[in-house]
């Protein structure tokens, strides 16, 4: 089964999606150019994408990669990241997300001892772009693509096939993945501990009027460390992201919902419609309304 990547967040700072079941905890995820935006968020699962079309830029951490067709990346357990789509090129993404006991089963397995609790636990580790020119990467991106048709098309016996690829992808991983080169410092685990708890907040209180100062009270830092803590990590403001994540929001709500136009935005804290028209078209190429009836027609043509 195939979805688009939407990211809801629980108070503890975490994705609250579940990705599977607890018996196949795993799923497949397909995004275009109109479901792109993925926002910033972190989740306890791996995860795996291909840009199958187009280019894409991705965050993670606080570094920014340009993807291109054909390249990917994996991305660790506890990572902050985001995706998004480059000027309005035409993109397509194949993403899985799976916990990591679908390869390492039980905690005192040798599978999780040896290949799952070293690779989880690297905090110098955040993630790995993936190039189709490197011949063991093209290995992992080949069986990225594996396990992706196999989870959507749910071809028979799809859990070994997916099990055996990804078991495979942690075993190049364990064996390429770059000589750790420092432990992170207390000061940048502290701040994205800090940044995962504001936009946290930002998350849960979108739809209210809220300030820099609510967002920076959350994590219980000053003004000025919230500001220093989203320049650092994410590239800008708090005010800036939490419009984009509201923008987000509301293209879920057209796309997925019939409310009026009016209570989208009002759901999403926009008080002038007028604004709220204004910054969605400049984001999405369309008018609110003409998004919900591009997003209409889509459905009818699959």
């Amino acid at each position: 089964m195939i979805a688009s990547c939407d990211c809801p967040i629980n108070p503890h700072k975490r994705e609250l999606k579940e990705h599977g079941s607890f018996a196949f905890p795993i799923a497949c995820y397909s995004n275009n150019t109109q479901t792109l935006s993925v926002p910033w968020h972190w989740h306890d699962e791996l995860e795996m994408l291909v840009i199958e079309q187009g280019s894409a830029l991705v965050h993670i951490d606080s570094a920014k990669y340009t993807l291109e067709q054909g390249s990917g990346c994996f991305i660790n357990a506890g990572v902050l990241h985001s995706l998004e789509k480059i000027n309005n090129t035409d993109v397509l993404e194949h993403c899985i997300v799976f916990h990591p006991r679908l390869i390492g089963g039980s905690m005192d397995s040798i599978f999780w001892q040896k290949y799952v609790l070293p690779l989880t636990l690297d905090h110098s580790f955040p993630g790995l772009l993936l190039y189709p020119d490197v011949p063991w990467q093209q290995k992992i991106l080949s069986h990225i693509q594996t396990a992706w048709e196999a989870c959507a098309k749910e071809y028979e016996d799809c859990e070994i096939t997916t099990r055996n690829v990804l078991s495979e992808c942690l075993g190049i991983l364990r064996q390429q993945k770059p000589i750790q080169q420092k432990q992170l410092s207390e000061k940048t685990i502290r701040q994205s501990d800090r940044m995962k708890t504001m936009l946290a907040f930002i998350q849960q209180h979108f739809g209210e009027t809220i300030s820099v100062s609510q967002i920076a009270a959350s994590a219980s830092v000053s003004e000025s460390e919230c500001m220093r803590c989203f320049s650092r990590t994410i590239g800008i403001t708090p005010i800036q992201y939490l419009k984009s994540y509201r923008l987000q929001y509301a293209a879920r709500l057209l796309k997925e919902t019939d409310l009026p136009i009016t209570s989208v935005g009002s759901h999403c804290g926009f008080q002038e419609m007028s604004y709220f028209s204004r910054s969605f078209r400049r984001v999405y190429g369309y008018t609110p309304s003409d998004y919900r009836k591009s997003e209409l027609q889509q459905i009818f043509l699959q």
